[in-house]
């Protein structure tokens, strides 16, 4: 058992009211996850701060409290230190032993691609005969068995907790996603990275980072944090960059290791020639400092070329043989929520996928061009408690590239869904007419419409949950899948068809 002392040693500036003596049994920052023996911490929110809890947390057997606050009213020892989140990073990775130390770390960040690329990578490693472990948006897993996400990436006591779980049960690779809001919040602090991945740059969470620099400032965390030295024990730290990202040279400027970049242009390492997109394939000639291969994707749209390069350049920097690459690559089907064909034997195609900012929202409507052989009709909406600069953004790029709109809810979340509504269509309107798009707030049946308007050959497009099985308002959440009601949607229509494929 370590002491309060023991595992804040790591804390330069610290001040200990009460005794450095008492045995910490777990860390927690929720006071609804509070156990016996546990360090609570006062995290700082977005709408409330953590020392509201205090009590909660000390009634439920928090023995001591770390707080940037000096004056706490609490009879349990309090550690106060300047910045709240800072410490919990340093302190969880003590108290986990610095698990990462003893893990191949592969870390992906970038606005767009994350999940995908991660992977990707992961069924690289696992076949190569790896034992891995992921974190991500859509799952986590150890050695094959799933358990649900808790964030995109989880805090820093989570993150050092799953990750001391992974090392104490086998693992030897752990890929994770690493969110930007992680960054900037020092969760991933503690977290020795071997490798480390760029998918892409372009503007998101503006509601958060304020401004593009802070944003692209946090990104660049990932990669600066590597150190100065090049070697993690024996390996060689190394970086894998999207080489026709306009940003790709200021992160190549951040990290000590060597980079391999990815793309199409021909100053990349790892290179995609001669792409052809279809509507459930892509193929492409895959051409690497080792060799080149003809590739062909069970995914489609360059989007997932560009994903595929960055999961082949770990491949290769892991030394993973092309013809394994290959066969690995062509046989991953997709990623839940991704460009997911929802296909219940209808004559038309319905696509389900992420895609919540203008750029990512950009890139599956192009892909959904390359292939369509009639239109495109999109569903699409705005997160509320979100960046409202891109509201717009997304009108615009859906009007650009959809033939027929139909604007709706995404996650309105405290906000009114019809007022986010209004944010996206000044933009939506500098691309198209009123007869070209129309507003139904209710998802379902914006869906529902969608289904409707179909006609032989047209490719629908629902943009914005993904793999997401809920839908979040101000005081309530309920059950929804885009994926299961577009076919409970598409299988009623061609009922009433009288094509019963029942």
């Amino acid at each position: 058992m370590k002491t309060l002392g023991s595992i804040t040693d790591v804390l330069l500036h610290k001040k200990i009211s009460g005794s450095p003596d008492l045995e910490i049994s777990g860390i927690a920052y929720h006071s609804g996850k509070v156990r016996p023996g546990d360090l609570f911490f006062c995290l700082p929110g977005t709408r409330s701060h953590g020392r509201r809890y205090v009590e909660e947390a000390v009634a439920a057997g928090a023995v001591a409290v770390v707080s940037d606050m000096a004056e706490l009213e609490t009879s349990a020892t309090v550690v106060t230190v300047p910045d709240v989140r800072m410490a919990l990073a340093l302190v969880s990775a003590c108290f986990y032993d610095y698990p990462s130390r003893e893990l191949a770390m592969i870390g992906v960040t970038g606005t767009n691609g994350k999940t995908t690329t991660t992977y990707l990578i992961d069924a690289l490693l696992q076949n190569s005969g790896a034992a891995t472990g992921l974190l991500g948006t859509v799952r986590y897993h150890i050695r094959g068995e799933e358990f649900p996400s808790l964030a995109t990436t989880p805090e820093a006591s989570e993150l050092q907790a799953i990750l001391r779980r992974m090392k104490d049960e086998g693992v030897t690779y752990t890929t994770m996603e690493v969110s930007s809001h992680a960054l900037a919040w020092h969760r991933t602090i503690g977290c020795d990275f071997d490798t480390v991945v760029l998918t892409n740059i372009t503007e998101d969470h503006l509601d958060f980072h304020q401004t593009f620099d802070h944003y692209l400032a946090s990104k660049s965390k990932l990669f600066s944090w590597q150190g100065s030295f090049p070697l993690k024990g024996g390996r060689p730290r190394r970086a894998v960059i999207n080489g026709d990202d306009k940003h790709w040279q200021h992160f190549a400027d951040q990290t000590p290791g060597e980079v391999m970049l990815y793309g199409l242009s021909n100053h990349c390492h790892v290179r995609a020639n001669d792409v052809k997109v279809e509507r459930d394939a892509v193929n492409f000639r895959l051409e690497t400092p080792v060799g080149g291969t003809e590739i062909t994707l069970k995914m489609t749209g360059l989007f997932s070329v560009y994903n595929s390069l960055a999961a082949i350049s770990v491949g290769l920097l892991e030394g993973i043989d092309l013809a394994r690459i290959k066969a690995v690559m062509e046989s991953v089907a997709g990623v839940p929520g991704r460009f997911e064909l929802v296909d219940a034997g209808q004559n038309f195609t319905v696509i389900v996928d992420y895609a919540h900012t203008p750029d990512g929202l950009e890139n599956v409507l192009q892909a959904a061009r390359e292939f369509a052989p009639a239109r495109v009709l999109t569903v699409f909406g705005c997160g509320g408690d979100r960046d409202r600069t891109k509201r717009p953004l997304m009108g615009e790029a859906a009007g650009k590239y959809s033939d027929y709109c139909i604007v709706t809810s995404d996650n309105p979340r405290s906000e009114d869904p019809e007022k986010i509504i209004d944010e996206i269509l000044p933009g939506l309107e500098n691309q198209i007419d009123k007869s070209a798009y129309e507003i139904e707030p209710d998802r379902k049946a914006a869906i529902r419409r969608a289904m409707e308007l179909a006609q032989k050959d047209d490719v629908v497009i629902i943009t914005g949950k993904g793999h997401e099985t809920t839908q979040v308002f101000r005081d309530h959440t309920i059950t929804f899948d885009d994926r299961q009601i577009a076919g409970e949607l598409i299988r009623r229509r061609l009922k009433q068809d009288g094509d019963d494929i029942t």
